[in-house]
């Protein structure tokens, strides 16, 4: 279990980070950009490089990588706009929700999965935790307010089954090709950002040292880079490592995050939480301790 609870809290980690980097005068964008050359460096030097890649090349799990990485850096920028805009527990549940669509495909795909009584029951509680957890006091809903979570839970829902689908043997056969499917998203979203910020700069835009720091932005980039990593890492050591099946591993980590935060949110940003919220995070809890069991 020692994966799990690495996953959960090195992911809980990126997204207080979020919230923090603008008051410490880190720009959050050029942050992230840091943050993908850092994670992508350290995974290519722990797959051993260019000859790994070559011999994974031709698996279905490498250009699924290509693809899914380009999202990375949109989806990371969106995240970090909607936690300083939204708050840390909103952000989470809105990513976490995601969880339903990895669940859904693994349970009606996978032939070695199959609906219990338990897991079930945990869906039912899970699904009402994440959005009672992310229910804001008094606030009518409005359609714009939701373009942002919505937007994360499909994006994040993609991520998710992509790294629940291939991380099995079959896919893995070398532990270096776990490294490599790790780096391979981190190298394009690294290739997408470093190519906005030289458009920014052929359009003569600056960083504007009034408002950020230089100095801070590359500590909280590289500091957010072994984190991403790890918690990527980690995650596909759970769900080859950890005897449960894949439709229960995904929303344990889930929704693991969100109780994480949620805690971390109350702590040290001072977000309170309505009745309804804590009786999302209960449900929560109820959902982990049956998904454990199941």
């Amino acid at each position: 279990m020692g994966y799990l609870l690495l996953a959960i809290l090195l992911a809980t980690a990126i997204f207080a980070g979020f919230r923090v980097f603008p008051k410490w005068g880190a720009d959050t964008f050029q942050v992230i950009v840091i943050n993908y050359a850092v994670a992508a460096g350290l995974g290519w030097w722990l797959a051993g490089g260019w000859p790994t890649l070559l011999r994974a090349w031709g698996d279905p799990w490498v250009y699924t990588a290509v693809v899914v990485g380009s999202l990375f850096l949109y989806l990371f920028h969106l995240m970090a706009r909607s936690a300083q805009v939204n708050g840390l527990t909103v952000t989470t549940v809105a990513a976490k929700l995601s969880m339903v669509l990895p669940v859904l495909v693994f349970l009606v795909a996978d032939p070695t999965d199959g609906l219990t009584v338990a897991k079930a029951a945990a869906l039912l509680f899970a699904l009402p935790a994440v959005v009672l957890a992310s229910w804001k006091a008094d606030e009518p809903f409005r359609l714009r307010d939701a373009r942002m979570p919505l937007i994360i839970f499909f994006g994040g829902g993609l991520i998710d089954l992509m790294f629940g689908w291939f991380s099995g043997p079959e896919h893995m056969r070398e532990p270096a090709f776990r490294y490599l499917f790790t780096t391979i998203p981190f190298t394009m979203a690294l290739t997408i950002g470093l190519g906005m910020l030289g458009a920014q700069r052929f359009r003569g835009v600056r960083l504007d040292t009034t408002k950020h720091r230089k100095g801070v932005t590359w500590a909280c980039g590289l500091a957010l880079g072994f984190i991403n990593f790890g918690s990527l890492y980690y995650l596909l050591q759970a769900y080859s490592a950890v005897s449960l099946d894949r439709s229960s591993i995904t929303p344990l980590i889930n929704l693991g995050i969100v109780l994480a935060s949620a805690g971390v949110a109350r702590v040290a940003f001072g977000e309170r939480l309505t009745r309804r919220n804590a009786l999302g995070l209960a449900l929560g809890c109820a959902a982990m301790v049956l998904l454990y069991f199941s």
